[in-house]
């Protein structure tokens, strides 16, 4: 029972003895959806069998040769950017686009866990707006970190159209950064409750490629989760070294997190490669000098090696708390999820997530702005 619980506790667990680092092909996990806004980087020639997600604002190309394709609204660039989009324009994308997944365009809370019925009822509109004029697309729900009485609110309105899939949003990296150290702790909580009471596929929206989050995924029963963190580090100068995550190889430049890649690591990574066959290792040095390079080496490091996790991973309590979470019932996650909401409520309203003007929309206007 984690009613009481501390963040230091936790903290505290990535200290636990754990078994020495060692490079090792990937084992049986939650399926990792690529996320990209664009195929410059064209990693499906090289794993072919792997899931795309991409952009319906950005994406203006034809579909990649990749298992299946997913399509995501665009909703959080009409949040941040102010975009003012009618809803049928999104029909007309979606109807445009051949594609396997489609995400529902949803409005998020403004305060991270914290939203209203009213606030809910309008993106289940929405979802029945898509989903009754795309009646040939697969239209994908979104719920995100509610509080836990409106996350059970929001799937009984979904469970009435019989969807057998759901997408869990308000977890991706910037949100959770919102809240201050403890931030990761309620969207986990809100992922969690949503776990125990529905049955079908959950998708998590752009959690994040790490090993950490993927353990912590596997542990709670996640069936897959999207990341574009394989390209963005790359953008950064940065790889990736199973088991020792991210170091940097670029020109010198970065402005945050910067370890360099030692000559040790380098032959770790060059060794994680010819294991699992990567075909361009023999070019490794070359390809780590560019971001195109650098974006599939990554791409391939996580495709392969996603639960490699250092036993000095200082992200190794979100792991702990996920299995914690999943050993629950329902009902002791929803009280553990109800009495952290409480007690962080004043932190919790401080961070306000700025929409536009006008990104509510009473979706029985067709044709209204977004």
């Amino acid at each position: 029972m984690l009613i009481g619980f501390s963040y230091s506790g936790y903290k505290s667990l990535c200290l636990d003895p754990a078994l020495p680092v060692r490079v090792f092909l990937a084992m049986e996990r939650p399926l990792i959806v690529f996320g990209t806004p664009d195929p410059h980087v064209e990693i499906w020639k090289y794993m072919p069998d792997i899931d795309l997600m991409v952009n319906a604002i950005l994406w203006r190309w034809r579909r990649p040769h990749v298992n299946r394709l997913w399509i995501d609204s665009g909703g959080y660039q009409i949040m941040v950017k102010g975009l003012r989009v009618r809803i049928d324009d999104i029909i007309a994308k979606y109807r445009s686009i051949d594609a396997d997944v489609y995400m529902s365009l949803d409005t998020p809370p403004k305060h991270p866990c914290l939203a209203s019925k009213e606030l809910i009822d309008d993106n289940v509109r929405r979802f029945e707006y898509l989903y009754t004029k795309l009646e040939d697309k697969k239209i994908i729900p979104v719920i995100h970190c509610y509080p836990p009485e409106l996350i059970i609110y929001a799937l009984e309105k979904y469970e009435v159209y019989g969807v057998d899939m759901i997408a869990y949003g308000g977890a991706v990296p910037p949100t959770m950064g919102r809240c201050g150290r403890r931030s990761r702790f309620l969207p986990i909580l809100g992922l969690a409750l949503l776990r125990k009471a529905f049955n079908g596929w959950i998708h998590a929206l752009g959690i994040g490629g790490t090993c950490a989050t993927y353990c912590a995924m596997k542990a709670l029963g996640v069936d897959s989760f999207d990341s574009s963190s394989w390209r963005v580090k790359a953008a950064y100068g940065k790889i990736i070294v199973p088991g020792l995550g991210e170091r940097y190889v670029g020109n010198g430049r970065a402005k945050f997190g910067r370890k360099d890649l030692s000559e040790e690591e380098y032959v770790i990574l060059e060794e994680a490669l010819r294991r699992s066959k990567f075909p361009l290792v023999d070019r490794l040095g070359e390809l780590l000098s560019t971001f195109q390079g650098r974006a599939l080496i990554n791409a391939w490091i996580v495709r392969h090696y996603p639960n490699v996790l250092s036993p000095r991973n200082g992200l190794r309590w979100m792991v702990r708390f996920a299995e914690d979470l999943a050993s629950m019932s329902i009902d002791e996650v929803y009280r553990t999820m109800e009495q952290f909401v409480k007690e962080n409520i004043e932190s919790i309203r401080a961070s306000t997530i700025e929409l536009p003007a006008g990104i509510a929309m009473p979706v029985e206007v067709v044709g209204e702005s977004v």
